[in-house]
């Protein structure tokens, strides 16, 4: 066999063994989130487009708000609503890496992979949480989104903080 062909089949390799730990990874991810997270409703700020139809796009992420709640009532969702109205024109403290993270998400509309905490001048003191997060079609309802909320499974300890999209209780999901 040639050089390229050696090096084709090491490419290949490299890879293989790279997405193998890529899936290892996020599945011991979701089984520590399954194990020590907490369960929370998180209000859509932003999603891909395509998530209100059933027609899947190749990336679909929602940028989401949340506190430490799992309460899916107008009231709750109403605050959230309201943090999210004063996040926009977001200015952030530029000597807090946290504020530059989400003012950068906030103004490119790019994903981020962490959860940030939103600042107290914004909340009036209440802990809430901004983060962009893959939305699983397999746990909406219908398979695309009619709701304007998600619930996430979090880890929100010291430095180590998490977020994945769980299904909506008692409600059946795309895949049924």
């Amino acid at each position: 066999m040639p050089i390229w062909g050696w090096v084709c089949v090491g490419l290949v390799a490299v890879v293989a063994l790279g997405l193998t730990l890529i899936v290892w990874s996020e599945g011991r991810r979701e089984k520590r989130l399954q194990r020590d997270g907490q369960t929370v409703v998180a209000r859509i700020i932003l999603a891909n487009p395509s998530l209100y139809d059933t027609n899947a796009a190749g990336f679909e992420f929602a940028f989401l708000i949340f506190t430490r709640e799992a309460d899916p009532s107008e009231r709750h969702l109403n605050f959230l609503g309201q943090i999210a109205e004063r996040l926009e024109g977001f200015e952030p403290d530029e000597s807090e890496p946290d504020e530059k993270k989400l003012a950068w998400a906030l103004e490119t509309q790019r994903t981020m992979g962490d959860v940030v905490r939103i600042p107290d001048r914004v909340t009036g003191g209440r802990e809430v949480y901004f983060a962009t997060t893959p939305v699983k079609r397999r746990f909406l309802p219908e398979g695309k989104l009619t709701r304007d909320y998600l619930y996430l499974r979090v880890i929100l300890k010291g430095g180590n903080r998490e977020v994945s999209m769980i299904e909506y209780p008692n409600a059946p999901s795309g895949n049924a």
